[in-house]
């Protein structure tokens, strides 16, 4: 569908920078500051109205910033207007070299690249209220979980230089912290049985050796439930599995690696699974240490080869949803 208005929307906690694509330039009657609540996003269709702007004509683009664009996001959906999130750093590499920093004129940065991008940016879909409910209590979990290591770290490292009842205290925390962990798991679990497609696709990850509770909420959490991406190869692209060559002309010769863009957590929590793959599925045992004894060994080498673990995991869960069938693990005697 065809838009004439291409706005860009800089969101921070309290405000929403609101700017209008204008060929001749940053007017001031095409930028809007309103509150990041309701009556903001009132003054926001207001001013539309005053412009005599439709909902139908126009693309508002806004990068990814986590809650503070939910309410928005979520207005814009009962609104039925036309948005799209994108990643900051693509925006930033797209408009090149840029100094300082200015609500305003990133506003108008991202309705510009919105404009020269239209038609490649395709509309976001909110996710479910399970799937949003799932991210953030992976993301706590995750918290309890450094909070975990670090006490542990202190009852082995640290414990003998304090007192009995310091000790204790520590032992406690530990428990307490577990507990907690625990609970959250469980919540998890009661979400997933809640809704039957979440329910069906975490039984299928779940069958695939390697993958446990965390990578199998992590993937339908940030596939949508397997709706974002079209293919493997598109999620090892956004996590920062899949590797690029690095050659140009007759000078630059570097090895093929992965990027260090890409979902940093996800990519540790998937490097967990690959380690654990390689222990307990004899297929991808024997395919870590075939590839190993090929390139010779080396610590550069055994990170190489455990990406390429990493990234049939991905393969396999991608195809256990297109089956829509368990993993069946081969027998290798």
């Amino acid at each position: 569908m065809k838009k004439n208005y291409f706005i860009g929307i800089d969101v921070s906690k309290k405000n929403l920078d609101i700017a209008i694509y204008d060929e001749k330039g940053k007017s001031k009657e095409n930028h809007l500051v309103i509150k990041n609540e309701a009556t903001g996003f009132e003054n926001f269709i207001n001013w539309l109205k005053l412009k005599n702007i439709t909902y139908e004509d126009i693309f508002i683009c806004m990068e990814h910033t986590g809650l503070y664009s939910f309410e928005f996001q979520i207005f814009l959906e009962k609104m039925n207007i036309y948005y799209c999130m994108e990643s900051g750093l693509r925006i930033k590499k797209s408009i090149g070299i840029t100094r300082g920093k200015d609500d305003k004129i990133d506003a108008f940065r991202i309705a510009e690249y919105c404009y020269e991008k239209q038609e490649k940016l395709a509309p976001t879909v909110m996710p479910s209220k399970e799937i949003f409910a799932l991210r953030r209590l992976i993301s706590e979990r995750k918290r309890y979980t450094q909070m975990l290591a670090k006490h542990k770290v202190i009852a082995k490292e640290i414990a003998k230089y304090e007192s009995e009842i310091a000790q204790k205290r520590t032992m406690e925390s530990i428990e307490f912290i577990k507990k907690k962990i625990t609970d959250i798991e469980e919540e998890l679990l009661q979400i997933i049985n809640s809704e039957p497609s979440i329910k069906q696709n975490y039984s299928l990850l779940y069958s695939i050796k390697g993958i446990g509770i965390v990578n199998a909420i992590n993937t339908i959490v940030f596939t949508n439930n397997f709706t974002a991406f079209s293919s493997p190869r598109e999620y090892t692209c956004y996590i920062g599995v899949a590797p690029f060559p690095n050659r140009s002309g007759s000078s630059i010769h570097g090895k093929t690696s992965v990027s260090k863009l890409g979902n940093s957590n996800l990519k540790a929590e998937l490097t967990q699974a690959a380690l654990n793959a390689i222990r307990w599925d004899a297929g991808l045992k024997n395919y870590f240490n075939r590839k190993i004894k090929e390139k010779g060994g080396g610590r550069s080498n055994y990170g190489i080869v455990l990406n390429a673990v990493k990234f049939k995991l991905i393969c396999r869960m991608f195809a256990v949803i297109k089956r829509q069938t368990p993993y069946i693990e081969l027998s290798y005697n």
